[in-house]
């Protein structure tokens, strides 16, 4: 979820020389007294700007809430992603900033196009990707203007279907640890009409012409991409294979070839122990969740389901597997007949700095549903995933398609 803005809470946390920069860069007239203002004493400022025409505040107000949305710490850590993928380094330079108000405004105002890349990473590791199933390949992802421009028509195209779409921009940005090309597409939406005022406080509609967003990764190393979008199944599928086709450079989907993203049969052994490596400061991993699908049975039904939920305890730490025996196991039912469809793990990951342990947990779903993000520890999990044999191993490629 996006962060509420608050503007005196911007005005508060942002230092006044920045604030000044500000008003400057963008040739806003402002009748505030900068130098009779404390730094948190903004009162005076705040009612400066409520005095500005309406226009002008609108966008004050919009551009000081992109601003707040990357003013913390995951926020300027994607500011400091983006700058170390082009071999910069401005970890020194913020270290002598008061606040993240600070490291995210100063960014805005002299980095303009780092701010917007990292906006777009932060945007990104809000949203939850989930998986189809496609066999791919490792492949050179377009990258150069003209790939994009015909990338983006095809989109536009295919939206135009729908009675919207007249325009599409796309732009493409490099993320690494892993490696990773992320493609924002931003078509253009059906014209709506808002209800609204003037700058003369006249009740009156007013047309708005505004864009929606369809977010492609693709992942070299796994040979994976992933698409967020709005849409059934069929939609998806096509959106999936325009970025084959624009992006990757292939002719159409890749096929199937019967392999399936997840296979979840590690997590019927209550001995397993998701082994992993220190320097990843993952300190328990615990299974929260399993969906069984028991066999086929026509004289009981079918589609027949057993959920099953369990919080471990340091007496009970195979809670749920404790749970699967007194419930299958009545049934006369074997193990190696049960699917598991769909579980819930959760991570810890051992505190630094005297804080809370941080947490994950996620689900993933046979054949094809996981429901991890993008950010640092999520990019962990999908490596274990990789490992232990519940994801498709990196010998076997999968291209996934999210939504």
């Amino acid at each position: 979820m996006a962060r509420p803005y608050a503007r005196r809470t911007f005005l508060r946390r942002t230092p006044n020389k920045l604030l000044d920069q500000y008003f400057q860069q963008r040739r806003v007239e402002i009748d505030a007294p900068w130098a009779d203002l404390t730094e948190t004493g903004i009162e005076p400022l705040d009612d400066a700007l409520d005095a500005l025409p309406h226009d002008v505040l609108r966008r004050v107000d919009g551009e000081f809430s992109q601003i707040m949305q990357l003013a913390s710490a995951k926020g300027v850590a994607t500011i400091l992603e983006e700058a170390a993928s082009r071999g910069q380094d401005g970890s020194e330079q913020f270290a002598g900033m008061s606040n993240d108000y600070e490291r995210a405004m100063w960014t805005f105002l002299n980095e303009p196009a780092r701010f917007i890349a990292a906006g777009a990473f932060h945007e990104m590791d809000r949203r939850t990707f989930s998986w189809h199933r496609f066999v791919g390949l490792r492949l050179e992802a377009a990258m150069d203007e003209d790939a994009l421009d015909v990338f983006g028509a095809s989109l536009a195209a295919h939206y135009r279907r729908q009675g919207r779409g007249r325009h599409c921009h796309v732009d493409v940005y490099r993320r690494v640890g892993p490696d990773r090309y992320c493609y924002f597409a931003y078509p253009e939406d059906a014209a709506s009409t808002d209800l609204g005022y003037d700058e003369q406080g006249r009740f009156q509609r007013r047309p708005r012409q505004s864009a929606f967003e369809v977010i492609f990764v693709y992942r070299p190393e796994e040979g994976t991409t992933e698409l967020y979008a709005r849409g059934n199944k069929r939609q998806k599928e096509e959106l999936a294979e325009i970025f084959c086709v624009n992006a990757l450079g292939l002719t159409g989907l890749p096929d199937e070839n019967g392999r399936e993203p997840f296979n979840l049969a590690v997590l019927k052994d209550p001995t397993f122990t998701f082994p992993t490596d220190p320097r990843d400061g993952v300190q328990s991993v615990d299974v929260r969740l399993l969906r069984l699908d028991l066999p086929f049975n026509r004289s009981k039904g079918t589609n027949r389901r057993v959920l099953l939920e369990a919080k471990p305890t340091a007496e009970a730490p195979r809670a749920l597997h404790g749970l699967i025996e007194e419930v299958v196991n009545p049934l006369n039912i074997r193990m190696d007949d049960v699917q598991i469809g769909r579980a819930k793990l959760c991570f810890t990951f051992r505190p630094a700095d005297n804080q809370r342990p941080k947490t994950l947990t996620f689900e993933v779903g046979y054949p094809d549903r996981c429901t991890l993000k993008d950010d640092q520890h999520d990019q962990t999990a999908r490596k274990y995933l990789h490992e232990w044999g519940i994801a498709s191993h990196q010998d076997a490629p999968v291209l996934a398609v999210a939504v």
